[in-house]
Order: C-alpha cells, then sequence, then structure tokens
C-alpha cells in the first residue's frame, strides 16, 4: 500500500472516511463565516453522523445540530467537537456547555465564558436555550415590546462591559444608537436595549474563533438530570447532552398564584371578566381597544403599574401637550390602580447635575465596603444596622448641602423603622407624596431622608453587590438585606420625573384615580372588583395584575426548577429567599455539598445574591466568577 493511504474498508476505513468528511467542513470554514453554507451530500451525512457519535463519543443531538443549519448562522464545522492533532488527525474531544435561559444574563456569561476561552485557547461548545423569538434580549426587553415601555434608567447611567474582543460589534449602547443616543438624560424605550443587546449576539456568532461553537435551541428546558456522562437536558424536542456544565439563568420563572391572585382568577372566570397581565405590552394593548368606557383597575403601583398606565393612555393614542393631557377618546373611563399605601416609586434626579448631589464622597465609599464586609461577615452577628452609621452620615452631609437640615439621630430612627417596617415611615397621600418627589427630584426643595438614603443606596448597589456576592452569606444576614433593598426599590428603583409628571395630570384630571387598598378592601362582584378606599368605593369591570412575584423558591411553578426540587438538587437558602448557591453559581445542597456542573443565577438566586433586578448585575459579578469555575474545572 503506498504512503499517505489507508483501507477503504472495516473499522478503520470508517474511522478516516469520517475524519475526511469532517475536513471537507473544515476546509469550508472561512466560506460559512461569510454566509455561504458548507454543502455535505445528504448520502454522506449519515454516515458523518454515526462516526462521531460511536468513535468521538458525541450525541446524536449534537451531530445532528452540526449537520443542519442553525438559526442564526452555520456552525457545522465548530460543533463536530474536534481538533486537529500532530497527524492531521481530528481527534480533541470540545467541552460542551448549557446555558438554560437566554436573556442579557445567559449573554453575560456566554460572553465571560467567550473572554476567557480566547485567552486560554480552551475549545467548547455552548449550547443555549431559549425559546424567545430575540434570544439575549429576554422578555423584558424584547424589540418587539411596546415603545411606551421606558427603561427606568437615564441613557447616561447604562454601562456595559465591552463585547469580546472577537465580535464585529464593538460599540457601547449609547454609540451603536446613533443620532438616538445624542441625548445622555433620556429614558429610552427598553425595547433599544434588547435590539442591541439581540444584535450584540448575533455580532458574537459571526466572528466566533474556530475552537468556539455556539448554538442556540428555540426550546424550553423541561427537566434536568445527572448521570455518568453528565447533565442530559430534556425539552420538547427530546434529550439533549451530556453537558460538563449546565447554567440556568431564567429571569421570572412561572410561579403559582398568591392565594388572591388563585381567587381573582376563579371569578374572572366565572363571570366572563378580563384579568390580564401587564406584559407583553404590546398584547395588553391589542386587548385595551375593546376597553373604552371601562374601568380598569391596576393591582400593585410600582414601576409596571407605570408601564400599564402609559399602556393605556399613551398607548392608544393620547398624547401630552403644554402641561395636559390630550384624550384620544379610546381610554378607559378610569384607571385604578392600588396598592397597600397608595404611592407610587419615587422619581429619580431630573439630570446628571443633581444626581451627582448623591454621590458618596471616597473616604464615605472606603466606610460603607468596611461597614459591608463586618455585617455580612461569616458569623452574622454585626447584621445589617453595622452599615446604618454610614449611611446616616452621609445623608446628612448631602441633606444639608443641599440646603436641609437633618441630625443623625433622626437618620438612624428613620433607618431602623425602615428595617422593622419598610415604607412604615410615610405619611404624606397619594398626590402629596407625588408633588413632593418632583420637587425634590427636580431640586426646587431638599431632599428628605428616605429620598437620600434611597439614592445613596443605589450608587453603593454596585459595590454591595460585589462584596455580597463575593462570599456565602448567612441565611438571617441575607433575609435582613434582601428585604432592606427591596423596600427602598420605591427610591431607588424610581421613575423618570416625566413619568411622574404625566402621572399628576392624569390623577388631577381624573382618568387615573390611585386608591390604598388591602385584600380586605377589594370585594368580588358579578360586576367585576369592588375597591373600598375610605369612604369612597369604585367597581373595577377589567383587572391588570402588575405585581411581580418575590424570588421564593417555594413560590416557584418553573418545571425544571421544581423537578430540581424534588429530587433534592435546588434547596432553599431561607424560606422567602432563593437558592442557595455559592459565588461562582454552583448550587449548593442542604448538606453544604456543592452540585456538580449545576449553576443558577439570577432572581431566583435571590439572597445568595443581592440586587439581581439590575441590567448591570446581568455582565462581570457572578458571570465571570461561573465561567472562570467553568475554565478551571477538569
Amino acid at each position: 500500500m503506498r504512503k499517505g493511504r489507508h483501507p477503504a474498508k472495516g473499522r478503520r476505513g470508517k474511522f478516516f472516511t469520517g475524519v475526511t468528511l469532517v475536513n471537507k467542513l473544515d476546509a469550508e470554514a472561512r466560506a460559512v463565516r461569510q454566509g455561504r453554507r458548507a454543502v455535505l451530500p445528504p448520502t454522506e451525512q449519515p454516515l458523518l453522523r454515526a462516526h462521531l457519535v460511536h468513535h468521538q463519543r458525541f450525541s446524536a443531538d449534537t451531530v445532528l445540530c452540526a449537520l443542519q443549519p442553525c438559526a442564526l448562522i452555520p456552525l457545522w464545522p465548530k460543533v463536530a467537537g474536534v481538533s486537529r492533532g500532530k497527524e492531521g488527525i481530528m481527534t480533541q474531544v470540545r467541552r460542551r456547555i448549557a446555558i438554560v435561559g437566554f436573556g442579557p444574563r445567559g449573554l453575560g456569561a456566554l460572553e465571560a465564558l467567550v473572554n476567557r476561552a480566547q485567552a486560554t485557547g480552551a475549545s467548547m461548545a455552548v449550547d443555549v436555550f431559549d425559546a424567545s423569538r430575540w434570544p439575549a434580549a429576554g422578555p423584558s426587553f424584547s424589540p418587539d415590546e411596546s415603545k411606551v415601555c421606558l427603561l427606568n434608567l437615564p441613557l447616561r447611567s447604562i454601562a456595559l462591559p465591552p463585547p469580546p474582543s472577537c465580535s464585529r460589534l464593538q460599540e457601547d449602547f449609547a454609540d451603536w444608537l446613533g443620532e438616538a443616543g445624542c441625548d445622555r438624560e433620556a429614558y429610552l424605550p427598553r425595547a433599544m436595549l434588547g435590539t442591541y443587546l439581540h444584535e450584540r449576539f448575533k455580532a458574537l456568532l459571526a466572528q466566533l474563533p474556530d475552537h468556539i461553537s455556539v448554538v442556540h435551541h428555540p426550546l424550553r428546558v423541561s427537566a434536568a438530570h445527572w448521570d455518568q456522562d453528565g447533565w442530559r437536558l430534556h425539552a420538547q424536542s427530546g434529550g439533549h447532552g451530556p453537558f460538563e456544565h449546565v447554567l440556568m439563568s431564567l429571569g421570572q420563572p412561572e410561579t403559582h398564584p398568591d392565594p388572591q391572585l388563585k381567587r381573582w382568577r376563579k371569578h374572572a372566570g366565572l363571570n366572563a371578566l378580563p384579568l390580564c397581565s401587564a406584559y407583553p405590552g404590546a398584547e395588553l394593548i391589542r386587548a385595551a381597544q375593546d376597553w373604552s368606557g371601562r374601568v380598569v383597575g391596576i393591582r400593585g403601583l410600582a414601576l409596571s403599574s407605570l408601564d400599564v398606565i402609559r399602556m393605556l393612555t399613551l398607548g392608544l393614542g393620547g398624547r401630552f401637550e403644554d402641561g395636559r393631557y390630550i384624550a384620544s377618546g379610546r381610554e378607559p373611563a378610569r384607571i385604578v390602580p392600588f396598592s397597600l399605601d397608595g404611592l407610587a416609586p419615587w422619581p429619580k434626579p431630573l439630570d446628571a447635575a443633581l444626581d451627582a448631589g448623591f454621590d458618596p464622597l471616597p473616604r464615605e465609599d472606603a466606610a460603607f465596603e468596611a461597614a459591608l464586609h463586618a455585617a455580612l461577615s461569616d458569623s452574622g452577628n454585626a447584621g445589617l444596622p453595622t452599615a446604618f452609621d454610614v449611611l446616616a452620615a452621609s445623608a446628612v452631609r448631602v441633606i444639608r448641602s443641599a440646603g436641609g437640615g437633618a441630625e443623625q439621630d433622626e437618620v438612624l430612627d428613620w433607618l431602623e423603622r425602615e428595617a422593622g417596617a419598610p415604607g412604615s415611615q410615610e405619611l404624606l397621600g397619594t398626590l402629596d407624596a407625588l408633588r413632593c418627589g418632583i420637587r425634590q427630584a427636580e431640586g426646587q426643595e431638599p431632599p428628605a431622608i428616605g429620598y437620600t438614603v434611597g439614592q445613596l443606596w443605589r450608587k453603593w448597589q454596585p459595590l454591595l453587590r460585589s462584596i455580597y456576592g463575593s462570599r456565602l452569606v448567612p441565611p438571617a444576614t441575607a433575609r435582613a438585606f434582601t428585604a432592606f433593598d427591596e423596600g427602598l426599590k420605591r427610591y431607588s428603583y424610581g421613575a423618570p420625573v416625566v413619568t411622574a409628571r404625566q402621572l399628576l395630570m392624569l390623577i388631577e384630571t381624573g382618568l387615573v384615580d390611585p386608591r390604598a387598598a388591602d385584600d380586605p378592601g377589594v370585594a368580588l362582584s358579578s360586576k367585576g372588583w369592588d375597591i373600598q378606599s375610605g369612604e369612597a368605593a369604585v367597581t373595577a369591570d377589567v383587572m391588570i395584575d402588575t405585581v411581580l412575584p418575590p424570588p421564593a423558591l417555594e413560590r416557584v411553578a418553573e418545571p425544571l426548577v421544581a423537578g430540581l426540587q424534588d429530587a433534592k438538587t435546588l434547596t432553599a437558602l431561607s424560606e422567602g429567599l432563593g437558592a442557595r448557591c455559592r459565588p461562582d453559581a454552583v448550587l449548593i445542597r442542604s448538606d453544604g455539598k456543592p452540585v456538580q456542573g449545576l449553576g443558577l443565577a439570577g432572581r431566583l438566586s435571590n439572597g445568595s445574591s443581592i440586587a439581581g433586578d439590575s441590567i448591570h448585575d446581568c455582565f462581570g459579578g457572578i458571570c465571570d466568577r461561573w465561567a472562570e469555575t467553568v475554565l478551571e474545572a477538569r
């Protein structure tokens, strides 16, 4: 036999025939990345698939993906999972990683993996699972969401880390916007940020190095189990895997309704009454076309309810001009948002100059950092109040520098009451609180204690996330910190001033009628929901739910999460909190042992992490630590 020839028959012959086919794909990789498809005759596909599965220990679903067009970009040569050895034979098996749930945080995790794989030359195949038509955007930032749904951050405050160096998109969000990004004080539609994130993902796929592959599966994963080869994932199309590491990044998963909502759903069904969710906003606006002349109740009075009010006014053709609202005639007769206190979120400072007045000083940053380390110590003896002295001293300085008056003891008393019963210090009614918040946000009057503490807490959240997320926090301390953070969201996650002003106009015209009402204050009748507040009552014949379920594991109905809980693979840090995780997102069992190759990041890790609702928490931090763990594992 001549040198360089190999047998045409037998196992060895099939092996070299398979390698020849792999090399055909490898030779066409450049053309593939330029948008042209590699052509493999259908008669040769079964042989290559069988060869890779049998000889290279690849699962059939992976090889099938390698031989079929990907929805976003052809990746056949990458998914094959092999690389050239010294003699030109493709032998190296790629490490298989999965990301389940692919919104902004999933993108952050993928980019962290790519950055490290680029630096180390690690060979990996990443499968991402998300049923959304806009991977990387997630439902909250979906590009097809209504344009009246705004970000709650001005453009100047959105600072995401740059994409991996291999990506063809290297612009930050503001630069990518072009002329639309000129006004750094603008609160833009969330759909714009979602479009940027989706384009960022596509740009990354288009120029991945040859040793990294990514495939998007438009599927919802319903179950996961571990066997001797790794993690197996199950979706409606069948099984996928095995995977060496799996990260669950699920955003807001399906939850069991609370008792009030469960009762209301049954009531709405029996009486043919509309009971809708706030999102997707485009669907809600379509449904609202038939609500002219009706009374619409809104359960909740947080940021989501402000979105809904804009949908039912601006989304139906109304507009604001010269300080007044001009109706389109398609609006409901009355919009009745209600909550336990009847108070809307406080607006953020109007512009960068006013916002800078709440910047902590360097010495205050250092003091807060030291207080956090003490409060979050393993012993947990110091607790949340350790940070109060720093917060109080900084708040007094800010208030006095703005021309107000405040004493340390006053602020400490406010903080202690907030820690015990969030919002119990608020004595103003709905309209007075809204007007007061606008004046403080616009700098017309010195900020009050609550407003000042909320802005300082917002400024310190990146430091809080960094220190909190780098350690295992005791359950009691986690409960105290997460509850305090949640309560202050009425200030720290506030709305734009323009939204607060528009809400005030709508209340003054009588179109919006906010109420304070608890569960006993809402009675059910055949006509709808009788909302009692003080001596005034109103019946809503349409109800919209805007209450975001808490990130507590006991409320989760998502099949994937519920199944892992049943298997004792996923456990809660404490009642009312999310999953018990290490700082690198790896799950921890109830016996304190880590779950091999399985991590969780996002809202469902609340308690193990903190302040996870921010877009900035989706990049860096936990995702970086997870990627480092994945790359270091052998």
